[in-house]
């Protein structure tokens, strides 16, 4: 499998557009990786960039999708598979479903994309592909999928799982599976409740994408930060659930957290911690 981390920042980006604080002036004079649009993934069955439909994941549909299209060559008519974290906008913007059918492409996908979230997404999506213009509904199969659920997503198995975010709604993280090989995406979230802890003692990831929004701070109630990381980090090892060769990944930053993608990384390499950038592609 492979992870392609589309975009890695909070809900305002880095730089935030209308912040001149110092995180943010940094960000701009560095560009390069430390500039973070709205988070986002896509993973692949196998190599990066290859596949059909069924062996496509993607992960979240946010303001940014289509800069992320442009920027990173992502073949959205090849994607026939969606998870959504959660309903904020900034990674969830349903109005970019009615693009994929009616008079807004040529070339609409033999195929229909399925979109598995909690209840008020899949509300979301019906309520607004309900209005959309002719050709939209025929676009789209809506599942909702429960906490602990496992279910089959094309050739990908994958496992929703309780976040701890927005307590108003359902926020999920997932576990992806393909090949004998796991990944677990977690963000948005604080450090994990118990029942999930439990769920995944002893089962071993190849990568684990961690919530760093608060970068060098802790938080760990909505989000996570440095500290909060190390914590979850201690608690995988000692339940046994992070594979030989397993990588720790940090996503999901915002310029409230203090420090850009350079200050990150010093701070989290002699832990053994990589820190997603946009565009970054992770092997398992």
């Amino acid at each position: 499998m492979t992870l392609q981390y589309l975009g890695t920042g909070a809900a305002e980006g880095n730089p935030g557009m209308f912040c001149y604080c110092p995180v943010c002036e940094k960000t701009r004079v560095r560009g390069g990786r430390n500039i973070r649009t709205r988070s986002q993934a896509l993973v692949f069955a196998g190599q990066h960039g290859e596949g059909s439909h069924d062996q496509r994941l993607l992960i979240d549909l946010t303001p940014d999708t289509y800069f992320h299209y442009l920027t990173h060559d992502v073949e959205l008519n090849k994607i026939g598979h969606m998870l959504i974290t959660h309903s904020h906008n900034d990674h969830f913007l349903p109005s970019e479903l009615k693009y994929r059918g009616g008079v807004y492409t040529n070339t609409p996908a033999p195929f229909k994309m399925h979109i598995y979230s909690n209840e008020k997404v899949v509300d979301m999506c019906q309520d607004f592909i309900a209005g959309a213009i002719h050709g939209t509904q025929e676009q789209y199969e809506l599942h909702v999928v429960q906490n602990f659920e496992t279910f089959a997503a094309g050739e990908f198995t994958v496992t929703a799982l309780p976040a701890l975010h927005d307590r108003r709604e359902r926020c999920l993280n997932f576990i992806i599976e393909h090949g004998g090989k796991r990944i677990l995406y977690g963000n948005d979230t604080g450090i994990f409740t118990q029942d999930v802890w439990d769920y995944i003692a002893g089962t071993k990831f190849d990568l684990v994408s961690l919530d760093c929004t608060f970068g060098t701070r802790p938080d760990g109630g909505n989000h996570m930060g440095m500290p909060d990381i190390l914590e979850v980090k201690n608690r995988l090892e000692l339940l046994d659930s992070v594979a030989e060769g397993g990588r720790i990944v940090l996503n999901h930053f915002s310029h409230n957290g203090g420090a850009c993608y350079d200050d990150m990384v010093e701070v989290a390499t002699p832990y053994g911690i990589e820190v997603s950038y946009d565009g970054g592609v992770w092997a398992v």
